[in-house]
């Protein structure tokens, strides 16, 4: 297994940049790992793997232990919806700190490490293993104290490492790999480029032998990153941020991150949830079965009687419409007059005939007419009839999946009587999509085959406009501050009208009219040449932000964007651009529906429209990879 040097962990703490201001979800402890699930809008859900010499994140989907540890629970209760602010190495030590509003996370990385927890005063709230030195103690209440600090390789001239070689009694390898952190691959390269035999005492090489070594670790330092996996018989055997000579022969996987090679070469070994395969005799497969019809038989009962009494109240609400429309008002009307107290202990003392409790921070009314009912004291009467009615509609609403995952039950259930072991389907693998120069924007193509581009973030519009723009292409903005920069490339060719409407529908999705949920919003398309970052006189522009000059053309599109599975490539774009290339979508409009329970309704309607063939291929596209499309985080399915 490779180890993870000083030089690849600063190479990791800048390249996981992108996760500070993410939001930290679920906690998982596994053996001297620790899984956190960290949200990053625009970005979606990524697990960072920590511990036992690792740090990388990967978007993959991790098997962990049914029953958390202690460590576990306390961190889910400490860390849970903490927003990480800021990630950094300690000098050029084998250390992480991961600060978010109230904890920092120290990582430990080197052999035999750890993971402490501390409040912003650095004492200890809880550690993963207790460890006990003279001078250093890790448990709770202590206070933080670093392990004895290293030479901070990147911060030495060419003297200071002259004095360190000549103060040490180890061979040149060792010194290298230990003292001056670069680990056994990086040490062996530096000493291989100076051509320097790896055995000789440090201190006892002259003065050209040590000139020629710093000489070789500075030019490793400035080499261009080409991360990348060495592999012998197919078999993935070291990982390395740069090529290193004595791989010169070997086959070799590159990639655009040490991050991506990380998640790569260290998932590749772990168990992925989506590969369990479940081995069992036929009874205990039909057992299980058995009962999950049973749970899936009664969720239908308990959705049907919550239709029900849902219809019923709302009905009843009606019914009683004048007695109650006159009883909110005397409620508000003593609530203004003389206090919530007066009500409260009028309706104790039941003085107030049917009223049961106000709960007075959400203004609900509890009415008994028999059954309970919730009225909403600053808002018409009709409004909590309605409410009634949509959750009919919304349970309503999930009676079609309940009853096909009924089918799908029993029809498993025919198969176990005659299978004695359940076997894992085979899958088909997806080609792994090469790397474009868009891919930090987001992008699709154009019914007509042009090449759209928007930003996601203050940075990459920031990007786009002025680094990928030329002169024949168009740029659009919606009407509103805070939304994405979109661009149509031109390559020398004619835009036609219908790339031209598509845009405008793909920046008015991904502006803030989305999060307003408002059903259309104005949308301008100018030349680049109307674009500028000069402010007038005595004002600033923000980062992300562009004064426009001279005629706009105006369009006011819908705020819409569908879904598709198109060959085996997932695509998010306009809805009639998606429309003209393939039946099987799911479109979206603004709603309330949180991004990964709609990403979930999303991959399920695919799922349904769609051959066993690309069934397959999308069970490989996980939730995150669907919910990173999402605009503003919410959203709901057009019928």
């Amino acid at each position: 297994m490779p180890e993870l040097s000083s030089l690849d962990f600063r190479i990791l703490a800048d390249e996981l940049q992108f996760i500070s201001g993410g939001k930290i979800q679920k906690i998982y402890h596994e053996g001297k790992h620790l899984h956190m699930s960290i949200f990053v809008k625009n970005q979606g859900t990524n697990m960072l793997i920590t511990g036992d010499g690792k740090f990388f994140t990967t978007p993959h989907s991790l098997k962990h232990k049914m029953r958390p540890t202690g460590f576990c629970m306390f961190l889910r209760k400490r860390l849970s919806g903490q927003w990480i602010d800021s990630i950094k190495q300690i000098g050029f030590e084998r250390i992480i700190v991961i600060e978010t509003q109230d904890y920092r996370i120290y990582l430990e990385l080197f052999r035999n490490g750890n993971t402490i927890i501390t409040d912003k005063d650095d004492k200890i709230v809880s550690v993963m293993s207790v460890q006990t030195w003279k001078d250093r103690v890790l448990k709770a209440n202590e206070i933080y104290k670093m392990p004895p600090v290293s030479i901070d390789t990147f911060g030495l001239d060419s003297d200071g490492f002259s004095l360190a070689v000549s103060k040490s009694s180890k061979n040149i390898i060792s010194f290298l790999a230990r003292n001056m952190s670069l680990g056994g691959n990086y040490a062996e390269e530096v000493l291989t480029i100076s051509k320097i035999d790896k055995d000789l005492i440090a201190k006892k090489l002259d003065a050209s032998q040590v000139k020629k070594i710093f000489k070789a670790m500075s030019s490793l330092f400035k080499r261009k990153k080409e991360a990348r996996i060495v592999l012998e018989d197919e078999k993935y055997v070291d990982m390395s941020s740069f090529p290193l000579v004595k791989y010169d022969k070997f086959k070799v996987k590159q990639f655009e991150t040490l991050n991506e090679t990380a998640s790569e070469f260290y998932v590749s070994q772990m168990e992925l949830e989506d590969e369990k395969e479940t081995t069992s005799k036929t009874d205990k497969v039909k057992g299980s079965l058995e009962h999950r019809l049973k749970t899936q038989t009664d969720a239908i009962l308990t959705v049907n009687k919550n239709i029900e009494d849902c219809n019923r109240k709302a009905e009843m609400l009606y019914s009683n419409f004048n007695v109650l429309d006159e009883m909110i008002r005397q409620v508000n009307e003593a609530c203004s007059s003389k206090g919530w107290d007066f009500v409260q202990k009028s309706i104790r003392s039941g003085k107030i005939d049917k009223i049961k409790n106000i709960d007075m921070k959400n203004k609900i009314m509890v009415v008994d007419l028999g059954e309970k009912l919730n009225i909403y004291l600053e808002k018409p009467l009709n409004h909590s009839a309605e409410m009634y009615y949509q959750k009919a509609k919304r349970s309503k609403q999930k009676i079609p999946g309940i009853e096909k995952s009924i089918g799908l039950t029993k029809d498993k259930i025919e198969k176990s009587e005659v299978a004695t072991v359940r076997k894992p389907k085979p899958k088909v693998k997806r080609a792994v999509k090469k790397k474009e120069w868009f891919d930090k924007f987001r992008s699709f193509r154009s019914s007509t085959g042009f090449l759209v581009l928007g930003g996601k973030d203050a940075t990459t519009n920031e990007i786009l406009v002025k680094k990928h723009t030329d002169a024949e292409d168009i740029i659009f903005h919606a009407d509103i501050a805070g939304s994405s920069f979109v661009v149509i490339k031109s390559d020398g060719k004619k835009i036609d009208d219908t790339t031209i409407s598509e845009a405008a529908q793909f920046a008015a999705s991904y502006s803030k009219a989305w999060k307003m949920k408002t059903g259309t919003v104005d949308v301008f398309w100018v030349a680049p040449e109307q674009v500028s970052k000069q402010a007038p006189t005595g004002e600033y522009i923000q980062k992300g932000s562009f004064m426009v000059r001279g005629k706009k053309n105006w369009m006011k599109p819908e705020l819409r964007v569908a879904f598709a599975l198109i060959g085996d490539e997932l695509v998010c774009a306009p809805v009639v651009t998606v429309s003209l290339k393939t039946k099987k979508y799911v479109a979206i409009a603004p709603g309330y529906k949180k991004s990964k329970e709609l990403a979930k309704d999303i991959r399920t309607k695919l799922f349904s429209v769609s051959s066993k063939a690309e069934q397959e291929i999308l069970r490989e596209i996980s939730v995150d990879d669907i919910q990173k499309h999402i605009p503003a985080g919410t959203g709901e399915i057009l019928k």
